[in-house]
Order: C-alpha cells, then sequence, then structure tokens
C-alpha cells in the first residue's frame, strides 16, 4: 500500500465528540508518498490541528482548516498559471470544489502515513507542517517558477572533423514535459472515494 496523504471535508472539526456532534466526512482527495501544494492552500484557511479521524491517536495529528477560505486561496494561485495545457485541471479543481455535495464548513488533512516514513514524532511533523500552511508563500513562490519551462539550448555546432565523419547536428532538446511540474502541485486527482472511506461511517 502506498503511503498517502488523504483531504477530506467536513461538517465539524474532527475530535472526541465530532461522531455525536452527526459528523461527516466527505472524500475529496488522496495523494501517493507526497503532501501537495494543493493540499497545504486548501488547509490554509485559519489552519490547526485537531485529532485524527483515521488513526486512534491521543495526539492531534491532523490539520483542519476552514472550507472557503480554502478554496479561495486555491483559486487565486490558480489564477496566477498561464500555462494553455493546465487550464482544463485548474477548471475541473474548481468546478470539484465548488460543487455542492463536496462542501462543508472545515477541510481535514491526515497526514499520519507520509509522518510514518519519517524517525520524527508524528506529533512535531505535523506542527511543521502546520507551519508550512501558515506560511505558505515562498512555496507558492517556488511552486509557479516550476512551472517556468527552461530555455531552449541551441545545438554545438558540428565541427569540421565530426562532419567528416557523417556526424550529425544533435537535435533541439524536448525533454521537458510542462505537465509534469502542473501535475506535482496535487491536481487531477479529485475523487469522492478514498482509500480511508467515511460514507456509511
Amino acid at each position: 500500500m502506498a503511503n498517502r496523504s488523504y483531504l477530506y471535508s467536513t461538517n465539524v472539526i474532527p475530535g472526541q465528540n465530532a461522531k455525536a456532534n452527526g459528523r461527516k466526512l466527505v472524500g475529496i482527495s488522496e495523494w501517493n508518498y507526497d503532501i501537495p501544494i494543493v493540499f497545504k492552500l486548501l488547509l490554509s484557511g485559519n489552519p490547526q490541528t485537531c485529532l485524527s479521524s483515521i488513526w486512534d491517536n491521543p495526539e492531534e495529528i491532523a490539520l483542519v482548516g476552514d472550507y472557503s477560505a480554502g478554496v479561495k486561496n486555491l483559486e487565486e494561485f490558480l489564477s496566477q498559471i498561464d500555462l494553455p495545457e493546465a487550464q482544463g485541471l485548474i477548471a475541473e479543481a474548481i468546478e470539484f470544489l465548488n460543487k455542492p455535495e463536496n462542501r462543508n464548513q472545515y477541510f481535514v488533512l491526515e497526514c499520519g502515513e507520509i509522518f510514518d516514513m519519517g524517525e520524527t514524532p508524528i506529533l512535531e511533523q505535523n506542527l511543521v507542517l502546520l507551519e508550512e500552511v501558515k506560511n505558505i508563500q515562498p512555496e507558492v513562490e517556488q511552486a509557479l517558477q516550476s512551472l517556468v519551462p527552461p530555455p531552449v539550448v541551441p545545438p554545438k555546432p558540428v565541427g569540421f572533423f565530426s562532419k567528416l565523419f557523417g556526424r550529425t547536428p544533435e537535435p533541439l532538446s524536448s525533454a521537458h514535459d510542462v505537465m509534469k511540474p502542473v501535475y506535482h502541485l496535487g491536481l487531477g486527482n479529485w475523487s469522492n472515494v478514498l482509500y480511508f472511506d467515511f460514507t456509511n461511517a
């Protein structure tokens, strides 16, 4: 099983009395071996730690944030991406997150499986993640910079001896996949069905 981060929406802040208070958890997305910036942006509306809804841990190893503020912050970030190839994924994200059946008061981010890959105590890692979410602007700038394609390097001219022995010029490099850093943001993996499902909980 891949170690994943899990994103849900919920109507109450996860805690000991969440079920008694009519808790519902709606699957939003999950991501293998990483906590993408899209997840962090969605948690960036007044984020705080909370108890996990997945793992029986007395410490607050999950994060919760305001849904509407998180979507607004993500939309602001996505509006800065002008790559034509990314517009379909951007529209898909905004449409999915604004569906009435997906909207709740809060987002919940569960990263216990990601934290479990490290040696640092899980609670400590979650507090570090909370600070990253609260101070996300440097990561936003880095992510936007990652979408700028590298300059095209012209091929080296073919010298006399290379021509003599029949060597041809190297073609322009086309190895850069413009969509790879776009997907790396955390787009394109929206689903109400996650590995840990709370539909009938």
